[in-house]
């Protein structure tokens, strides 16, 4: 298995870990709208199968708090694990996931 944005051979596995600011429930309530056909395995564990043979697993780690002050922002890992896509499709994706998730202005 693959760590990182690195190219991969067909069918090889990546696995891609990133920060967000998003407590659980903005997941659940955001990622529905990206991918309508994923199927919720878990609490924290998300599956999606592709027709052309591809799938792609999402993990989401526990809720963490970022405190600045008395402000307390809330923020998750999510591990991303890609089986049978090219770097192209990846990037296609993570353009998808992180528009939908982009918060507050310019």
């Amino acid at each position: 298995m693959t760590v990182g944005d690195a190219e991969s051979e067909p069918g090889e596995a990546v696995e891609i870990e990133r920060e967000y600011g998003l407590s659980h429930r903005d997941f659940d309530r955001i990622f529905p709208r990206v991918e309508p056909d994923s199927e919720k395995v878990s609490e924290r564990l998300f599956e999606l199968a592709y027709a052309d043979g591809r799938t792609l697993q999402i993990e989401l780690s526990v809720e963490h708090l970022r405190r600045l002050a008395t402000l307390k922002i809330p923020y998750i890992d999510i591990a991303f694990r890609f089986k049978g896509w090219s770097a192209g499709q990846r990037a296609e994706f993570f353009k998808k996931f992180d528009r939908s998730f982009q918060k507050g202005g310019g």
